[in-house]
C-alpha cells in the first residue's frame, strides 16, 4: 500500500508562463503619495452614502407593501408569538421584541406607542406612553 502512496507535489517552484502574472494591476501604495489619502476620503465617504441609504431604506421609511417599518413589523411578530388569549403588559412585549429588534428598548417602545395611536394594536396593559 505504500508503494501507491505519492507524495503531494509543491506547485510553488513552478514559474507562471509570460503574461498570466498574478495582481498584475496591484501596486503597492506609497505612505508619501497624495493620491491615497483621496481615495481613502473618497471610500468613506461612499460607505457613509451607503449607510445612510440603508437607513433610510430600510430602517427610516416605512415599507410599501404593509406601511410598516421594520421595528413595527418585529413588534407585531413578537405579539402574535406571545399570543395566548391574555393581555400582555408593554414591558413584556418590549423584552420579548428586543430578541428580534437589538437597537435599545426605547426605540421599541417608541414603535409600540406610534402603532397604538395609530390603533394597528389594541390590546395593551400597562404603562403606555
Amino acid at each position: 500500500m505504500s508503494e501507491d502512496f505519492e507524495a503531494p507535489k509543491d506547485d510553488l517552484d513552478k514559474e507562471l508562463p509570460a503574461g498570466s502574472e498574478e495582481h498584475s494591476d496591484y501596486k503597492p501604495a506609497d505612505a508619501k503619495d497624495a493620491n491615497i489619502k483621496h481615495q481613502l476620503s473618497g471610500m468613506y465617504q461612499n460607505w457613509f452614502l451607503d449607510y445612510a441609504s440603508y437607513v433610510i431604506l430600510e430602517r427610516a421609511v416605512p415599507h410599501i407593501m404593509d406601511g410598516l417599518k421594520p421595528v413595527q413589523r418585529r413588534i407585531l411578530h413578537s405579539m402574535r408569538r406571545m399570543e395566548d388569549g391574555r393581555y400582555n403588559k408593554v414591558a413584556n412585549i418590549v423584552g420579548h421584541t428586543m430578541q428580534f429588534h437589538p437597537h435599545g428598548d426605547a426605540s421599541i417602545g417608541d414603535a409600540l406607542v406610534q402603532l397604538r395611536t395609530k390603533r394597528l394594536v389594541d390590546r395593551l396593559s400597562g404603562k403606555l406612553g
